[in-house]
């Protein structure tokens, strides 16, 4: 994505679920390709195409372009989103993000790992406790009803240091588990969103919680669903968010 990024506008089309550009089609058809040719017994779940079940255990769980309006506004905050997900458990999540030069690796039970480009390096959430010195990030996601919205940003804004919006849910979810943030929020998110995103957060030593505060288990990330969510570094405690 990083080689068209600027080269040229993209071609818009409005679909029910947002923007959507001609590379998002070009992304998924080369992510589905290699798929195929190396796993062809394999079930996969993307963005673009949807559900392709070949009645596997394995699914791979893909977002070809997630933060299209940023990287059709020319803002660097994209990502590519790739997990791969075992009889319902995550097993493995990438995250790509081409123009920060950033890859963020997750293995279940083995770690989280940023690479940079340089060097890999294992890495743990922040050890923030308190509110109140928190970085927060807080995304709509798929939510239509800007009361919510403003709800939920209401009572959480004037608790933390700052909040912030990056616009790719997978950036989101990797700086909490890198330690750039204390905590995500998001309403209304497809799974492909965050399915690698979520295993990085849990390997680096955070949390994925319901708006109650109850933590999610991993058989109820069913494919069809979407989610309201917040990842924690599992030391700042959200106020009840419902």
């Amino acid at each position: 994505m990083a080689y068209y990024f600027r080269k040229k506008e993209p071609v818009i089309r409005d679909v029910p679920t947002g923007i959507k550009t001609f590379y998002d089609d070009v992304a998924d058809d080369i992510i589905k390709g290699l798929i195929e040719k190396r796993f062809p017994t394999h079930s996969y779940l993307t963005e673009e195409t949807g559900l392709v079940d070949k009645k596997s255990d394995y699914l791979w769980i893909i977002d070809p372009l997630d933060g299209t309006s940023n990287f059709v506004n020319h803002n660097p905050f994209f990502s590519i989103s790739v997990a791969l997900w075992h009889k319902g458990e995550p097993v493995l999540g990438v995250i790509e993000v081409p123009l920060l030069r950033e890859t963020f690796v997750a293995t279940a039970g083995k770690g989280a790992f940023h690479y940079d480009g340089k060097r890999k390096k294992r890495v743990r959430v922040s050890a923030i406790s308190s509110l109140s010195k928190s970085y927060l990030i807080f995304c709509e996601g798929g939510e239509k009803n800007k009361s919510r919205i403003v709800k939920i940003f209401r009572g959480l804004y004037p608790r933390a240091r700052e909040m912030r919006k990056l616009g790719s849910a997978a950036i989101e979810l990797a700086w909490v588990g890198l330690g750039r943030s204390e905590g995500y929020i998001t309403t209304q998110t497809h799974l492909w969103d965050i399915a690698a995103g979520i295993l990085f957060v849990k390997e680096a030593g955070g949390q994925i919680l319901h708006f109650d505060g109850t933590p999610y288990k991993w058989s109820e990330f069913l494919k069809s669903k979407k989610f309201d969510l917040a990842a924690t570094n599992n030391k700042v405690k959200l106020p009840r968010l419902v």
